[in-house]
């Protein structure tokens, strides 16, 4: 799609908006870069960091879109798409080129071609003091699902109590997590997300006569603690303790999307000592 739009002064320039099927990977990573130079978190990530990023998240290319003026790539919708789910991965625009729609122009070109190959859903996140993209996701027909808490965590140096706490592969503990879990995790922590970066993800758990009593995975590359959960039964005793315990060699954890709803992990949190950082809105559609 190629319009016009009104830039920061009286010239009109041409923008074209199209897939980013042929766009190399590392050009997608600058212009990421470059968009998020100067967020609230600014994001500066290196080759092998966004690989994994987008391999977690599911990056689709064709499904994706950017936008080109004068050659220069001024904006990016990066999006996953599995099924009939489509999840917005990031969208940035470089700062030269803000205040001229081009976030919306990618927005509708990109939701349309998405819900015409079939996908019925769309989503994402936004940082809670991100106002405008927020505002914009909203006026496109999302809602917001879910307040996403994050954190900040130092490794605790021992358990209250001490369990036999064993290294195993994400993929023997998926199946059971799910009945573990007190809500689901966000896409970029679910279950598809991990398998698909499975030989970067330390999984620890415990196991008593039932099972699975409880388990941690930890993406060693950002060390973001992705998902955590003790059975029902055994909890308040110490396991999820151990579980953070066993991961010495990391010494800090970053803890992203944990649902506000959640008291139980909130308090959990706190009771280690986790400093909040700043959090999310998970947000939803139908298409």
């Amino acid at each position: 799609m190629t319009t016009q739009i009104k830039g920061t002064s009286t010239i009109t320039s041409r923008v074209e908006i199209r897939s980013a099927a042929d766009v190399q990977v590392d050009a997608l990573r600058v212009a990421m870069n470059q968009s998020f130079s100067d967020y609230a978190l600014p994001i500066n990530l290196t080759a092998e960091a966004f690989d994994v990023m987008m391999r977690q998240r599911g990056l689709d290319r064709t499904a994706s879109r950017v936008a080109i003026i004068d050659g220069e790539m001024a904006a990016i919708w990066l999006v996953s798409v599995r099924g009939a789910a489509a999840y917005l991965i990031s969208s940035g625009t470089r700062p030269a080129y803000r205040r001229r729609g081009l976030s919306r122009a990618l927005a509708v070109d990109c939701l349309a071609a998405l819900k015409g190959n079939g996908a019925t859903s769309f989503q994402t996140e936004v940082l809670i003091d991100n106002k405008q993209a927020h505002n914009l996701y909203l006026s496109l027909g999302m809602t917001t699902a879910r307040v996403l808490d994050c954190y900040s965590l130092s490794v605790p140096k021992s358990a209250v109590r001490r369990y036999e706490v064993s290294e195993v592969s994400w993929p023997s503990v998926a199946q059971t997590a799910p009945s573990l879990q007190d809500f689901p995790p966000s896409w970029q922590n679910d279950a598809a997300s991990l398998n698909a970066i499975a030989d970067d993800v330390q999984c620890h758990a415990v196991f008593d006569d039932a099972g699975a009593a409880g388990y941690a995975a930890v993406i060693s590359t950002t060390g973001t603690l992705a998902q955590i959960a003790v059975r029902q039964d055994r909890r308040r005793m110490g396991i999820a303790g151990a579980l953070l315990s066993s991961y010495q060699d990391l010494q800090s954890l970053r803890v992203i999307n944990a649902d506000n709803a959640s008291g139980t992990f909130r308090a959990f949190m706190t009771s280690f000592g986790a400093e909040p950082t700043l959090g999310q809105y998970e947000l939803k559609m139908s298409l």
